[in-house]
């Protein structure tokens, strides 16, 4: 983090606004009257000159170009347009801009899962410090709104002073300063969401004040920023969850493909997120600064997600009108129609299940007569609070640069789930498993809109859990200007002490009576006859996938989200009121120490006139000490059981820059890093829920308390032109990594249930190589309003295959895209600025389903063979366009509308082969209009 902080605060101390950069100077690129006011890229005590930038869409993408230009590693950067104004609504959506990074959809229906060149494993910092959420590795970004940076800069690679532990590279973001301002600066911002989805419109505010002043004592200067927003979200998803031979009862049909369970997930519900950051400075001279800075997010997520789940294999169901495709295979299947397990004997022998070879074909459209509808609400209310404080001081005089920083985060999460089931027998549904990529099902009549035939099933399910952690560091660095070849000698030094801790209960209590279907429903209750409060049901959100949009009965979120209602249901179990105390062997502590110090030396080589190699050289070692603790069963006590471990890394960097006049430059660079083991992966204890739903398995997790650490070697090379109006860069990379980590599933037998528990474990060895191409360029030479035309692209080639002995051996990266590509028109002049950005990522591994049930196709060579084949499912390729543009009614008043996946683009998943729908998901299309006033 210190290399890319201290080139771009030389180059802005150094640079005044007329010639920021040579094209920006030639091109008389439009400022802003407040652009004195802009944030900087890293204050200088020494200078307030890092005050002065150039404003609007082009100039924060000239700084940006600085920033890359300029580091002595691979990054890339994003600059807001103006105080508090990133180029698009949410941190994740302005990354998936920069080469090489990748993003998804999340639950909330809102950009995240960020990759930087398709490894999810980043470290995360605020201005340069470690944050992180509860017991993970990273922040999540949805916590941390956009509106509250000045910057964000994306490094892919190691250096020695940057903390350790991103293996795919470090996201800072950059807050505001109250030095980066030269006068009072106030700037409010107001902004309305319409999401097409959910049908709602949000609010979005921000309030940054910020001033200095000269005393008695030396400068002085404060800042704060306020944002809060709502956000409305509904993200429906459709699967076909497990595919099943339909030979097995009650279907007795031999040969076809059919899922186990037709499932339907409305997902709605609201997020509300506050942050506030403040900071004050002192200068008591102009080459001291003192600090102190504070960070404080909230962010609530109450929400459902509901489901119209049809079960084909309850008895007394039939099959008719069955349309087959011509995608057919042979495959191994059990009596129940399932792909067999493998069973181990008491001595280690292992088999497979009993089984049978058909012939399966994959169904294009069938209906089933006098079948059951599972109809689900999960209801939650998530809290996430995080919270940073930090001071130090920075010097800089005579060639010495010195640095202290002291911080302290926490983070805690307190999430509830509450599940409940009802349920009923349909006359028919059928099912038709390719409409645009996603299945289709047409329920005749009003059945799901009526009470009459609701029966109560399966079970009440309660989790609520507590995660926390909390981290405190202290960073020193050193810098002495050389002379000759060695400009520059840095070293430094880190502490951190970090705890994670999680607390849990999962209750998961059958109703009386409630599993009709699976034998008889002569016994069954309706839910008229529980004696549960009339409130106990309510109309969930339409299934876009049933009859077009339909909407169905459920029990109601609120009530089952209330203290009342969790009550009725405890009392209509047998179970005791009130929240139920956390489950002993549901809890881990874990306490990690790390040490790490690191040497530089910066270099410079003049070769000839106008021509100069520089670059750093230099280590990094960390040693991380950590034990983690959980509590397993013993009778009716419980014991402790720990697992320690200690890890010694020495992480080298050599870079090299060859630097023409002409603007042209070229990298190489090697550099190590690592990536620590999540805190709940290394939870030893192995922790059960039993389904009460006989169409759901019952399922498991567990830690492995012996996953390595990751670590990737890591070539970069570059070739990169800076030009008027623009510039072009190629980069080329190359990672080995070993021990990679992933999580799968597979069955697993206790006191005679089989479980699928899922476990993390270390791959051995992958390796990831691809090129990066980026570019932008305004159209100076064009005549009048044209001349305002920009270009923008980027194109990311990522090659991934995972090596050794692995099950998923020669596979590529679990979450790698191998294309991806950004296209956009950009315009800026007269007052009026705007961007068309479209975003595509080719498809990619999105999960491994070889522990499913479902039936996959076995080579003629291989049935003997006792093994599971590999199942993965997939992301279909897919792209989305965004656009925004803004009007400066005066000075100091800017009005905005956008629009963010105005193409309505849905995810899409398959199993295995492409025309095998998995899951789709609807994604939200968002517009917006936004009014910014500075004072």
């Amino acid at each position: 983090m210190k290399i890319g902080l201290l080139s771009c605060a030389a180059w802005a101390a150094s640079i005044p606004l007329a010639t920021l950069s040579n094209q920006a100077a030639a091109q008389s690129a439009p400022t802003s009257p407040e652009s004195e006011s802009q944030p900087s890229a890293a204050p200088s005590p020494a200078s307030d000159k890092s005050e002065i930038v150039v404003t609007g869409i082009r100039g924060s993408l000239e700084r940006a170009a600085e920033i890359k230009r300029n580091a002595v590693q691979v990054v890339d950067s994003i600059v807001a347009q103006d105080i508090g104004k990133l180029p698009d609504p949410t941190t994740a959506a302005a990354l998936q801009r920069v080469p090489g990074v990748q993003v998804s959809v999340n639950r909330n229906n809102e950009l995240g899962d960020v990759r930087v060149r398709g490894l999810p494993d980043v470290l995360t910092t605020v201005d340069g410090r470690e944050i992180f959420t509860t017991t993970g590795r990273k922040l999540d970004l949805q916590a941390l709104p956009a509106e509250a940076l000045a910057r964000v800069d994306v490094y892919k690679s190691q250096t020695p002073d940057l903390i350790e532990g991103g293996l795919a590279g470090s996201i800072d973001l950059r807050l505001n300063k109250p030095f980066s301002f030269s006068k009072p600066t106030v700037v409010l911002s107001a902004r309305g969401n319409y999401g097409l989805r959910a049908d709602k419109g949000d609010p979005q505010l921000g309030l940054l004040v910020t001033d200095r002043w000269h005393t008695g004592i030396g400068e002085i200067g404060a800042l704060l920023n306020v944002t809060w927003s709502r956000s409305s979200y509904e993200r429906d998803e459709t699967i076909l969850s497990g595919l099943r031979s339909s030979a097995a009862t009650p279907l007795n049909t031999a040969g076809y493909l059919v899922p186990n369970i037709l499932q339907n997930f409305p997902e709605q519900g609201r997020l509300w997120r506050t942050q506030a950051n403040a900071a004050i400075g002192w200068r008591p001279s102009p080459s001291l600064e003192v600090y102190l800075d504070g960070l404080y997010t909230r962010m609530r997520d109450r929400g459902a997600h509901y489901g119209a789940n049809v079960q084909p294999f309850t008895t007394n169901v039939t099959m008719t009108n069955v349309q087959a495709s011509n995608n057919c295979f042979q495959s191994r299947v059990t009596a129940a129609g399932q792909n067999p397990t493998i069973q181990t004997d008491a001595a280690g022998n292992k088999t497979l299940q009993a089984f049978t070879l058909q012939n399966l074909c994959y169904l294009n459209s069938a209906t089933f007569n006098n079948v059951v509808v599972n109809q689900t609400t999960q209801a939650r209310d998530n809290l996430e609070q995080n919270k940073l404080v930090a001071g130090g001081f920075r010097f800089d005089r005579d060639g010495w640069k010195a640095n202290v920083d002291i911080s302290y985060q926490s983070s805690r999460a307190d999430n509830a789930l509450v599940i409940a089931d009802i349920g009923q027998r349909l006359p028919s549904l059928t099912l038709t498993t390719n409409d645009d990529g996603i299945a289709g099902f047409s329920v005749p009549g009003n059945a799901l809109l009526t009470t009459d035939n609701l029966y109560i099933r399966n079970s009440f399910q309660q989790n609520f859990s507590v995660t926390q952690g909390d981290l405190f560091a202290v960073k020193a660095d050193g810098e002495r200007e050389l002379g000759g070849l060695l400009t520059a000698f840095k070293v430094g030094a880190r502490y951190a002490a970090r705890t994670a801790d999680s607390q849990s209960v999962v209750l998961n209590t059958a109703f009386p009576k409630g599993n009709i279907g699976t034998a008889t429903e002569a016994t069954a209750v309706k839910v008229s006859a529980t004696g549960l409060p009339a409130d106990f049901l309510s109309i969930g959100s339409p299934a876009p996938s049933i009859n077009g949009g339909a909407a169905f009965y459920v029990p109601d979120p609120d009530f089952l989200l209330s203290s009342a209602g969790q009550d009725a249901l405890r009392t209509y179990v047998g179970l005791p009121t009130g929240r139920p105390a956390f489950q002993k062997t549901r809890q881990f502590d874990s306490r990690e120490k790390t040490y790490s110090a690191y040497a530089e030396l910066d270099y410079a080589i003049p070769v000839a006139t106008g021509v100069v190699i520089d670059g750093v050289v230099g280590g990094r070692y960390v040693r991380t000490e950590r034990t983690v603790t959980t509590f397993v069963a013993s009778g009716t006590t419980f014991q402790p059981l720990s697992a320690t471990t200690t890890d010694n890394d020495f992480l080298p960097t050599v870079t090299a820059r060859l630097k023409l006049d002409n603007g042209i430059q070229a990298r190489l660079g090697f550099s190590r890093s690592i990536r620590r083991p999540e805190f709940s992966d290394l939870n030893p204890a192995v922790t059960l829920s039993l389904s009460n739903n006989p169409f759901v398995q019952s399922g498991g997790s567990a830690g492995n308390p012996n996953l390595r650490e990751q670590k990737s070697d890591s070539y970069d090379a570059t070739l990169e032109y800076y030009f008027r109006g623009g510039y072009v860069a190629v980069a080329g990379y190359y990672r080995k990594i070993t021990d990679r980590v992933i999580s799968g599933a597979a069955t697993e037998t206790y006191n005679g249930v089989d479980y699928s528990v899922t476990r993390p474990r270390n791959l051995g060895e992958a390796t990831l190589k691809g090129v990066e191409v980026s570019s932008q360029y305004f159209l100076d030479f064009l005549p009048g309003a044209l001349s305002g035309v920009g270009l923008q692209g980027t194109f990311t080639l990522a090659d991934s295959e995972i090596g050794g002995s692995d099950p998923l051996a020669g596979n590529p990266l679990q979450g790698v895209s191998k294309y991806n590509f950004t296209a956009g028109l950009l315009y800026e002049k007269f007052g009026i600025s705007g961007r068309l950005v479209y975003t595509y990522r080719s498809k990619y591994f999105d999960s491994d389903q070889t522990g499913s049930i479902s039936v996959r196709p076995i080579a003629a060579d291989q049935v003997s063979t006792v093994f599971v084949p590999t199942l993965l499912s997939y992301v279909r390729p897919a792209g989305r366009l965004d656009f925004n543009i803004g009007y400066d009614v005066t000075p100091a008043i800017r009005l905005d509308v956008g629009g963010t996946n105005i193409l309505r683009n849905k995810t899409k998943d398959y199993l295995g082969r492409s025309y095998q729908n998995f899951e789709g998901f609807y994604d939200e299309t968002i517009y917006s209009v936004g009014v910014r006033i500075r004072l």
